[in-house]
């Protein structure tokens, strides 16, 4: 891998050809200057994933920028292992950038098979794709003479810490903050691997360099050089090579680490003990601190147990719900135990928003009032920020109504915006919820292994990415649920999708969230709510904002979805704003992330389309699928074809479906698209097994052969000696694609 690296950057710097196409001179100032142009000069901030932007802005350029382009495209993914990018994604999006070249580039071999990569970057690696290229431009720019045309630009690549320098002041130029703090640092050990330590996250070098900086003699206080000389001294006590990430090391400097979390502390409408309204926020920003209220609740010890703060919430609101007592018993407990230093914080003030970070543990002081008596001191920006101009899921994670709410997924935009960027680690921006959406730009592969209309297709994933709720319908046999699994697959990986099937008895509670008895350490019996599918992708989702989790529900109309679904008819309308489930013991508020997407399937032959509730329509974009129109019409003989299979049972098909005369009850191909047909014997297996006992259920009962037995239908289109010659085994070619 570092020789694949070397080879793109180093001997690409300093002999200025490319390492995808040697005839090409592609490392020189005008050529990155191009680049840069195109790309930060000119960002795209509309609609679309990094790759699709980022085809928009090649569009049009010289041969030379796009495969510069695509070089910086292969050192950014290079290192990443196939858990978070696999080779072949790799290569896909490398050749989206070089198919706008009019030169037949590809990548070497020698440099494609560098690509399995094993470095686990973080999710930050990926939800800031568009900042860390264009701190490679800007990079390259640097490595080539500089933009400004400086001399000597390839004399970077000879000392270590030069280059450091000229990457600290390329990441401080574009005013990036941390968004390409990962790429930076592993930029740093691709072109210097024997100085700089092979991770992304600046988190864990600042966490090994406390850990064991008092092993060597001189600390620098610069962290990269300190690292550097901590290493020399391990390797030296321990013989050999050291990997931080493994023991006896890892242990050392990563236990006890709490992950870095964002919150939002309500002050402006505090009633005191005379029950007049205070803003709290005011004296909060003068003396650097937020406090929370619940005055009839004596001094809890900061770092207590939730089943602690719920008993004495309990005896101080004898008379209040359970709801409420334990939404009180939440609200405090986040606030002396499980906020941190560290930790990110917003409070808002009218149009005005605030964000700081906590230093220190919660403490008591009841100077000004027992409103105010519980206190986290409080490091805040002097930057002011307007609620005016947040994108709307920032605004939204602000119009939480409790007192103190996690907002984590919100916190790194507004820390960047009010100047706090190198506060922000690497949790936090790794469920940044306001990165876009990785989304696949070119679904011809898809739709040539499907055998359906490219612009079809294209249409299709169009109406689930706008709408992101998709109902794929038609009878049985054209193949819904096989689609739906392809597209949920193609759109997010096989690791990212999953599947529910609903029934008659299927409900809410087994869907979203529902009690289930569980058994205590005395053995006694009690009821603790429990996540259902569908709640437990939406937590995935959020904590992996940049890319698309699909939830695919089979049989869709075969449960009441009015009750299974229940409150989530409106998330699904609205991502942007959040509700309380009714098990939630926390009575913690609850979103659907913008990256979760589902695709259901109907079979109109269970229960008729027009039974579906005005609600539901509404929300979902609706997808037909019948044997008589695209992208099903036709698809048996593509198929047949495609197996080099005769095309008899496409024909009959045909008849058959002619002979039924109702869309509602037609029979799909799917039934017929397997090996078995290719044979009299296999066919007629089929024929009797799943057509026949299917239209006799759906409408003509028995005695039904005189019309629609298969020796009636091959005499109709003259096919009576079809498979004559067959063996009777059923395994001509072909591919199985009734699944």
């Amino acid at each position: 891998m570092i020789r694949a690296a070397q080879r793109v950057l180093k001997q690409g710097v300093r002999s200025g050809y490319s390492s995808f196409d040697p005839e090409l001179r592609i490392w020189a100032p005008s050529v990155a200057a191009e680049l840069d142009e195109a790309f930060i000069e000119n960002l795209d901030e509309g609609r679309g994933s990094f790759v699709e932007k980022l085809q928009r802005q090649l569009k049009g350029l010289s041969d030379e920028a796009v495969v510069l382009a695509a070089e910086l495209l292969y050192l950014n993914m290079l290192p990443l292992s196939s858990s978070q990018l696999s080779p072949e994604r790799k290569r896909e999006i490398i050749d989206e950038a070089l198919v706008l070249s009019s030169r037949p580039v590809r990548i070497p071999e020698e440099l494609d098979a560098a690509l399995e990569g094993f470095l686990l970057g973080g999710q930050a690696f990926l939800n800031y794709r568009w900042a860390q290229f264009a701190f490679l431009i800007r990079m390259a720019s640097r490595l080539i003479g500089d933009r400004d045309g400086a001399d000597g630009g390839p004399d970077l690549l000879s000392d270590p810490w030069n280059f450091r320098e000229a990457a600290q002041e390329a990441v401080s130029e574009l005013g990036l903050g941390n968004r390409a703090r990962a790429q930076y640092n592993v930029l740093l050990w691709l072109a210097f691997p024997e100085t700089f330590e092979v991770m992304a996250s600046a988190d864990h070098k600042k966490q090994i360099h406390a850990a064991f900086g008092g092993r060597i003699d001189a600390p620098t206080g610069d962290v990269d050089r300190d690292l550097a000389a901590i290493r020399e001294v391990l390797e030296a006590e321990h013989d050999g090579p050291v990997d931080f990430y493994d023991e006896p090391f890892r242990s050392r400097w990563q236990g006890g680490e709490s992950a870095q979390r964002g919150w939002l502390v309500r002050g402006a409408n505090v009633g005191d003990e005379n029950h007049v309204l205070l803003n709290q926020v005011p004296q909060w920003l003068r003396e650097g601190f937020v406090s929370v209220s619940f005055m009839e609740v004596p001094r809890i010890e900061p770092g207590a147990p939730r089943e602690e703060i719920q008993s004495v919430v309990a005896e101080a609101y004898p008379e209040a719900s359970p709801r409420s007592a334990g939404q009180a018993a939440s609200q405090l407990h986040a606030f002396l135990t499980r906020i941190r230093s560290g930790d990110l914080v917003a409070t808002v003030d009218g149009d005005r928003v605030h964000v700081g970070r906590f230093i220190g543990e919660a403490y008591y002081d009841p100077s000004d009032g027992l409103q105010a008596a519980r206190r986290r001191k409080v490091e805040w920006s002097p930057s002011t920020l307007s609620r005016a101009d947040l994108p709307q899921p920032v605004r939204s994670s602000l119009n939480r109504r409790t007192t103190v709410n996690d907002i984590t997924d919100a916190i790194a935009w507004l820390a960047e915006r009010a100047g706090l960027g190198t506060d922000v680690g690497d949790e936090v921006q790794a469920v940044d919820g306001t990165v876009d959406i990785d989304w696949p730009a070119d679904c011809a592969p898809l739709a040539d292994r499907l055998l359906f209309p490219r612009g079809w297709v294209a249409e299709t994933l169009e109406l689930l990415r706008d709408k992101r709720q998709l109902l794929l319908y038609g009878p049985p046999g054209t193949g819904k649920t096989h689609l739906a699994l392809a597209l949920a697959e193609f759109v997010a990986g096989e690791d990212r999708t999953e599947l529910v099937q609903f029934h008659p008895s299927f409900a809410y509670e087994d869907f979203v969230e529902g009690l289930r008895p569980q058994v205590r350490e005395d053995g006694t019996l009690t009821y603790a709510p429990e996540d259902g599918p569908f709640k437990r992708i939406a937590e995935a989702a959020r904590h992996d904002p940049g890319r698309p989790y699909l939830l695919v529900i089979d049989e869709f109309n075969r449960a009441n979805t009015a009750k299974v679904f229940g409150e989530l008819y409106f998330l699904l309308e609205y991502r942007d704003r959040r509700i309380t489930l009714p098990y939630s013991r926390d009575s913690a508020s609850f979103s659907l992330p913008k990256n979760l997407f589902v695709i259901g399937t109907m079979n109109t032959a269970d229960r008729s389309i027009a039974l579906v509730d005005s609600a539901l329509r509404r929300r979902f974009a609706f997808r037909p699928l019948s044997p008589d129109r695209a992208p099903v019409d036709g698809l048996l003989t593509r198929w047949l074809d495609e197996n080099g299979m005769d095309p008899t049972p496409a024909r009959l098909l045909e008849e058959l479906n002619r002979r039924v005369d109702d869309s509602a009850r037609l029979i799909g191909p799917s039934f017929l698209m397997t090996p078995r047909t290719g044979s009299r014997e296999g066919l007629r297996l089929v024929w009797e097994s799943e057509i026949i006992p299917l239209l006799e259920e759906s409408r003509y009962g028995p005695g039904i052969e005189d019309a629609f037995g298969l020796e009636v239908l091959l005499r109709a289109i003259g096919a009576e000696s079809f498979g004559a010659a067959s063996d009777g085994s059923g395994t001509s070619g072909g591919t199985d694609r009734r699944g």
